[in-house]
């Protein structure tokens, strides 16, 4: 599930998600840990319940939520919610770019409550609004450059029919 790198999602050059180890690295990191490996398990299986919280997480590892972050912390460098936020934003872009999912299919079908979450979480993570990322790959489809092999490292702007916006443009990491 994890195998799949970031980088194979068209990303814009700028997108944190483009400088973030892959999520199969993180996951390796914490291999030897029995109760992260059911976590991963976890958040593989309910990524799309919108009521997913750490307190079931921690249940279903068999610890704390204060010492499951502890131990994502330690050894993935993070935290339960930058993760499930994080798979979940994946999961998206799987369904927008290889499924040609709407906007609407792919936030609820990946556990956003509401499409300004989705946004929210979306731009955070990717660095542009799904709106301007679903212009993108159907620009490439239309334009017949839409290769399954384009990494990041290919792009250097998003391919958008119009001018990118400006925000998409001038987008800085928060730290």
């Amino acid at each position: 599930m994890f195998e799949e790198s970031t980088r194979s999602h068209l990303l814009p050059y700028c997108s944190p998600l483009a400088k973030l180890p892959p999520l199969a690295e993180i996951r390796g990191r914490s291999v030897y840990s029995r109760r992260l490996e059911r976590l991963w398990t976890f958040v593989e299986t309910h990524y799309s319940d919108p009521d997913i919280r750490l307190t079931d997480a921690a249940r279903q590892s068999g610890v704390s939520p204060d010492h499951l972050n502890l131990l994502l912390n330690r050894f993935a460098g993070t935290t339960f919610h930058h993760l499930l936020s994080r798979y979940r934003v994946e999961k998206c872009l799987e369904l927008l770019r290889e499924k040609n999912y709407t906007l609407t299919e792919a936030y609820s079908r990946c556990g956003f409550n509401s499409p300004t979450t989705f946004d929210r979480q979306f731009k955070k993570w990717v660095g542009c609004l799904p709106r301007d990322y679903k212009k993108s790959i159907t620009f490439l489809r239309e334009s017949g450059g839409y290769e399954p092999s384009i990494t990041i490292f290919e792009l250097t702007l998003p391919l958008l029919e119009e001018t990118p916006s400006a925000e998409f443009l001038n987008f800085h990491p928060l730290s």
